[in-house]
């Protein structure tokens, strides 16, 4: 794998501040960008470090390997990650019951008395989004102590982190997703 904080020139560490990265980032591309004659394998390469050190699910994974560290995705993911599962199942179940039960009404009375459920709904997605936030959050911030401490001496702490990372990134897009469903079953009329 490609250094992707070497490339575009931040310190090899978690704990980056997006704006660092993103002023590295555009001044790596504006370096290496193809319409002024930089190299466009490297430019896009430029792209994707950038991509990759913006998620913090992503850097800490680039870490792990650029470190040369072991890492399995199906190993233990977090306790506090797990504690969330069912609750985004049910979440995501009740959204996606709602869509379906609205496509189906034939009339506007119909609708309307489906249509009490979505303040619930709303707020059921809020609410679980904010905490996956929260422990995303702090998850993140043992980034700092993982870089004060050595890479290599947290390697399984790291590992953990990375794969609670990977379910919160996903949970998280399918709460967004689920969101955007339950506003096109209301524009469907």
């Amino acid at each position: 794998m490609t250094d992707p904080f070497a490339l575009i020139g931040v310190p090899r560490k978690l704990d980056l501040k997006d704006a660092d990265i993103d002023r590295c980032l555009l001044v790596a591309s504006q370096l290496h960008h193809p319409d002024l004659g930089g190299d466009q394998d490297l430019f896009l390469k430029i792209r994707l470090a950038g991509e990759i050190l913006n998620s913090p699910a992503k850097r800490i994974r680039a870490a792990i390997e650029c470190e040369g560290l072991t890492f399995d995705e199906r190993g233990k993911i977090p306790a506090k990650v797990m504690e969330y599962f069912s609750l985004v199942a049910s979440v995501l179940q009740d959204v996606d019951s709602f869509v379906s039960e609205r496509s189906k009404a034939l009339s506007s009375l119909g609708k309307a008395v489906l249509d009490i459920r979505v303040p619930r709904l709303k707020g059921d997605l809020g609410l679980v989004s904010n905490k996956l936030n929260q422990l995303n959050s702090a998850m993140i911030a043992s980034f700092k102590s993982f870089d004060e401490k050595g890479w290599a001496e947290c390697e399984v702490e790291m590992s953990e982190v990375a794969r609670g990372l990977i379910f919160l990134t996903k949970w998280s897009g399918q709460l967004r997703e689920a969101n955007g469903k339950l506003f096109e079953s209301l524009l469907g009329g």
